[in-house]
């Protein structure tokens, strides 16, 4: 009875460490929403990113709820836990990002250990330790969607004596997670002061930041194309400007392949803490150009792009 009621009380901790999430969320208070994370918790991001603690998470969603969340709210469930001893626990939980007119943008499932950290006047103290954020794709969705309004009639095409009727045009596929084919996604620019270009992207043209380097180089994203403000070495030979670009490729076997029969050299792998491009190549004129299969990070595209 004890170890059953030691369960419930846990669990209810637990639970509760989701419910502060959602309450940031919804006040746009992101060190609310970072509270129920541990100072070093190991945490992963749906685009793969990997925030420094429980300041870097909270400066992640800082910036989420001043740009594209700003206003939402979030519908976090607790489905699962598992005790794996007193005091040490998996989570599972699925999120629904929803706009102020309560239609849902995003879904999300998460898998988490939680960790007793202590107690305070009785109840039990819980801290998420490591996390891990997976998107939904829209069959994995639990959330309903709204049904589209019904289309009227329309009228069958006349055919003229001869003349076949021309086939309507499918519509556009949902976007792959790799590219059908390789597709422009990144730029870098080489900058003395990357902190304040990106300051001017952000302000003037709306891009976000999502990743910064501890040099102070700064990642934006349009949702379509990421951006890499590279800060300049005064040490080093690399001029200020334009300094590559980056294709998201399907197959970087194939893609090498392609490059090698044009007479390019085989693409290099690259060796970075950043989680975005695999493999550096040149094309026949010197511009360097990176290739990657899992994309250049910042916001996912539309479905259609």
């Amino acid at each position: 009875m004890t170890t059953h009621t030691s369960s419930a009380t846990a669990e209810e901790a637990i639970r509760a460490l989701w419910e502060t999430m959602a309450r940031g969320w919804a006040a746009g208070d992101a060190a609310l929403f970072a509270a129920s994370f541990a100072e070093d918790c190991d945490f992963t991001t749906v685009r793969g990113d990997k925030p420094p603690g429980r300041a870097g998470i909270e400066a992640g969603h800082a910036t989420l709820f001043r740009t594209q969340y700003a206003g939402t709210r979030l519908d976090a469930r607790v489905t699962a836990i598992r005790h794996l001893r007193p005091g040490l626990a998996t989570v599972e939980a699925e999120s629904t990002i929803h706009a102020t007119d309560g239609t849902p943008l995003a879904s999300t499932h998460a898998l988490a250990i939680a960790e007793r950290t202590g107690t305070h006047n009785g109840p039990d103290l819980w801290q998420i330790i490591a996390f891990h954020n997976n998107m939904l794709t829209p069959t994995q969705n639990p959330t309903p969607t709204p049904k589209p309004e019904p289309e009227a009639p329309t009228e069958p095409a006349k055919e003229t004596a001869g003349t076949p009727t021309q086939p309507t045009h499918p519509t556009h596929p949902a976007h792959p997670t790799h590219p059908a084919h390789p597709k422009l996604r990144h730029l870098a620019i080489v900058a003395r002061d990357p902190e304040n270009l990106a300051e001017f992207y952000s302000s003037v043209f709306s891009m976000e930041l999502f990743h910064r380097d501890p040099d102070g180089s700064c990642f934006l994203s349009d949702g379509h194309l990421s951006l890499a403000l590279i800060k300049h070495r005064l040490d080093g030979d690399t001029p200020l400007g334009m300094n590559h670009f980056g294709f998201h490729i399907a197959d970087t076997a194939a893609t090498s392949a392609a490059l090698v029969e044009r007479g390019a050299d085989k693409p290099a792998e690259r060796f970075t803490n950043r989680p975005f491009a695999e493999y550096r190549a040149m094309d026949p004129e010197g511009n360097w150009f990176d290739l990657s299969e899992h994309g250049f990070g910042g916001p996912r595209p539309p479905a259609d792009a």
